[in-house]
Formats: C-alpha cells, sequence, structure tokens
C-alpha cells in the first residue's frame, strides 16, 4: 500500500515556524501509523518523535492523526488512510513543539502535581477494598497518562482532563485520606465536567468512563 506522509517538522535551532514534509511510504494496512512514523524515520534519521512500548500501555507515541490525538502503535493504516492513501501528523494540540512530533507535557505534569496524584493511606483502614468498589474504580485506574485527552478538550488554567481522572480515581478510594477533598483541589467548571463526561469515551485510547459526580 502505497501512502502520502505529512508530518509536522520543527527544529528551533534553524526554523522560524513549523512547516510540512511529504514522505512516500509503502506499508500494509494492517500496520499501524507507528511503523509508518518508522518508516519515514529511516527515510530522514533526524525526524524526531517519542515511542516506546507498542502496546498502548505507555502513552509515549501520541500524536494528532488527521486532526484528531490518538496513540500511534493503536492506530491501524487501515482505519485513517482512506481511498486517498493520505495521512497527516501533526504534534498533539495546546502543547509546546519541541521538535518535530515531540512537545513539551510539562503542564500535563504541573496539573498532576496539583492533584496530589498519590494514595495517602488513612491509619484506620485495614488495606483490602471490597471488589465492588475496585471494579467501579477499574475504568479511571486504566488511564495512562498519555495526553491525548488533555490535546482534545481545552481547560485553561484549571484542571486537565488526565489530572482530573487521576484525581477522581485517587477520591474514590476508601483507603485514601482525602476522599471527597480531593475533588476541592480539582478546578473545573460545571460545563467543562459535562464534555469530560461525554465524551472522554470517545477519544481516550482506553476508554476511561468518568462517572457523573
Amino acid at each position: 500500500m502505497s501512502l502520502s506522509l505529512k508530518i509536522c517538522r520543527f527544529d528551533p535551532e534553524v526554523d522560524r515556524e513549523p512547516y510540512f514534509q511529504e514522505f512516500r511510504v509503502e506499508i500494509a494496512g494492517h500496520q499501524t501509523v507507528l511503523d509508518v512514523l518508522l518508516e519515514a524515520w529511516r527515510q530522514d534519521p533526524g525526524l524526531s518523535f517519542r515511542r516506546s512500548c507498542r502496546s498502548a500501555i505507555c502513552g509515549s507515541c501520541a500524536v494528532t492523526i488527521n486532526g484528531t490525538p490518538r496513540l500511534a502503535c493503536q492506530t491501524l493504516i487501515r482505519e485513517i488512510a482512506g481511498n486517498n492513501g493520505r495521512i497527516t501528523i501533526q504534534p498533539l494540540a495546546y502543547f509546546r513543539q519541541l521538535k518535530d512530533l515531540v512537545v513539551d507535557l510539562e503542564p500535563l505534569f504541573d496539573s498532576l502535581k496539583a492533584v496530589v496524584p498519590w494514595l495517602i493511606t488513612r491509619w484506620d483502614h485495614d488495606g483490602c477494598m471490597d471488589p465492588g468498589v475496585s471494579r467501579r474504580m477499574e475504568s479511571l485506574a486504566s488511564c495512562i497518562l498519555c495526553g491525548v485527552c488533555d490535546a482534545a478538550f481545552y481547560n485553561p488554567g484549571g484542571t486537565k482532563p488526565a489530572a482530573f481522572v487521576k484525581g477522581l480515581r485517587l477520591a474514590q478510594d476508601p483507603r485514601d485520606v482525602l476522599n471527597a477533598a480531593r475533588l476541592r483541589l480539582m478546578q473545573v467548571p460545571p460545563e467543562i465536567l459535562k464534555l469530560f463526561v461525554k465524551k472522554m469515551p470517545k477519544v481516550c485510547p482506553k476508554k476511561v468512563k468518568i462517572p457523573e459526580i
């Protein structure tokens, strides 16, 4: 299968503005966008992007594919190439572009720190958890902090979606001393919260579902 691949390039040491470079690659429909990026990299070893597990676990390869933030390792060519055989790849939106498809993830981690993203154990809890409670938290706990949802929903000055998912998961943990107090740490306007609840399963690579609060 012949593909026309347009990749957003930017090197702050030599470029004033980002630009698109086209690559022609041959690849099978059952392969992934990450495979396409690796083929482009073989043509130009200067191409920069993040990757690691290739199993949709680490979240490193999150990029914007044909206008939608997704994991490159999880996105099949046959799903997005269409009849014209064209794919456009850009860095995640709302993050500062460092080089090519690599973005500055510090805003994601800063937002995460603000929700105290670790369990503060209650002294009077035995550490055991009811299986039903565990199942209710399972979807929230599957978040891999890839940044895809942060690139899909813009919440200026407030808690980012990924940090909200982490904080909400801890707020529901009976072993945690903060519990509901965590919700007060997270500044999410009601209209933004409704957007998270409605659209998170559609954009999240792990299909995280946010429960009604």
